[in-house]
């Protein structure tokens, strides 16, 4: 199932308000039906 979509790997922050980081790289990869990965280096508040 994997091999239907584009991979992708994320290496940010998290962001509470969404807008930025992981929060908003998750929202690029579902508008561009890729299976994502993450890892987080960064919390912000």
């Amino acid at each position: 199932m994997l091999n239907d979509f584009p991979q992708a790997l994320t290496i940010a922050g998290t962001d509470s308000g969404g807008g930025a980081g992981i929060p908003a790289d998750v929202k690029t990869m579902q508008m561009r039906h890729t299976f994502g990965t993450m890892v987080v280096v960064a919390v912000t508040a």
